[in-house]
């Protein structure tokens, strides 16, 4: 069985920000009394912060693991499980996005377990076994909230699927914004898109409950307050409440998931290559028109409160501030420009997923899909 550890959030003590950098990470080690340590890293973010988590290993027998694509698939865990077996570490370490730490909890998770792995990602089988060692992330982006979740995802074929499990959520989190500084100003609109759409739709989701409510809100308040001078200006004050709001993104999402504007997105990923937070941004304006226009009062209700977080009244006013805050953070609005045409409409909608869908807060027909796509089409056009 894996370690038992208290888990901690380091950089958060009653939701005040501790600019504690990566000493705790130091302490952690020691705390886990680990020898072997199993990194999972991106290349770009282990690169920018080498200088600084170098010195923190040097005592230890470590082995990296980065060769894996943007989007967790399984061909690259597989090779990642054998390397991890081979090495038989005490301790996983995960940094980087939403994708490494995605693939450091996916590994850390798969290479005890006694079935498939094929089938558990598939939720062919739910005969899951703990961790052998305990896992400690370390996100170098303001956004996914993945250090909260539990679950992964991971593509087979193209296909995304989300792997859950109480076993995946990381033990450990050190979430600082020296670890997210240096985020290229398009990643970190990625990133700040990403957040805001999963705050939104948690909030509005089947699922959603007092508590998952309270951090889907808090997370687009703080967004909508600090996105742009984060992104734009790397103002140190806003970059730190972005770190929060990603956090509390990632709590909102592990109680509630996500919804149709997710279950949507992951062709446009998969197929014509858009950043996963791009993917999102394109879709979440016309899925919530589309929602108010066949949703009962309760749900409309939902949706008001979110246009009153944004400062508008109607849902015209939100897609136009919405396509001002995309531009602003550098993400292209044009979905034309990624080679997609009209004729996509139809490889979008037989991708999605449907555990997604069927969290969203109304059902929608195949009709109501082709109206969102559509919709999308016509707005970023």
């Amino acid at each position: 069985m894996g370690q038992k550890f208290q888990r901690k959030i380091i950089v958060f003590e009653n939701h005040k920000f501790i600019n504690q950098g990566l000493k705790p990470l130091e302490q952690l080690i020691k705390n886990f009394n680990s020898k072997k340590i199993f990194i999972i890293n991106s290349k770009q973010a282990y690169h920018s912060l080498h200088s600084k988590i170098s010195p923190l290993l040097k005592p230890y027998d470590c082995q990296f693991f980065d060769k894996f694509e943007d989007n967790p698939n399984i061909e690259d865990i597989k090779r990642g499980i054998k390397l991890y077996n081979d090495f038989s570490p005490d301790l996983c370490v995960a940094i980087g996005g939403g994708s490494a730490l995605d693939m450091g909890k996916s590994i850390n998770f798969l290479a005890n377990q006694s079935e498939s792995i094929e089938n558990l990602i598939m939720g062919k089988s739910k005969n899951f076994l703990e961790p052998k060692v305990s896992l400690i992330a370390l996100p170098t982006t303001a956004g996914t909230g993945a250090e909260e979740t539990s679950f992964s995802v991971i593509y087979i074929e193209k296909t995304k699927y989300s792997l859950s499990s109480k076993f995946i959520k990381p033990n450990s989190i050190i979430a600082d914004i020296s670890l997210v500084y240096d985020m290229p100003k398009y990643l970190a609109g990625c990133s700040s898109f990403d957040a805001l759409t999963q705050s939104i739709e948690s909030y509005w989701a089947r699922g959603s409950d007092s508590k998952s409510s309270f951090y889907a809100i808090e997370s687009i308040k703080l967004i909508m307050d600090n996105m742009i001078d984060a992104v734009n200006n790397k103002k140190a004050s806003n970059i730190k409440k972005m770190v929060l709001a990603s956090n509390f993104s990632g709590k909102a999402i592990n109680i509630t998931k996500t919804t149709v504007a997710h279950a949507l997105s992951y062709s446009l990923t998969s197929y014509f290559k858009i950043p996963h937070g791009h993917s999102v941004a394109f879709f979440l304006p016309p899925s919530l028109k589309i929602t108010f226009e066949i949703a009962d009062q309760k749900v409309k209700n939902k949706i008001n409160n979110i246009l009153n977080l944004f400062g508008v009244y109607t849902i015209d006013d939100f897609i136009k501030k919405w396509k001002e805050l995309m531009k602003t953070c550098d993400l292209n609005t044009n979905i034309f420009s990624y080679g997609l045409t009209s004729n996509d409409k139809e490889l979008i909608i037989s991708k999605v997923n449907p555990e997604r869908m069927n969290n969203h807060p109304v059902e929608l027909s195949r009709q109501n899909l082709k109206q969102i796509v559509s919709e999308m089409f016509y707005i970023f056009s």
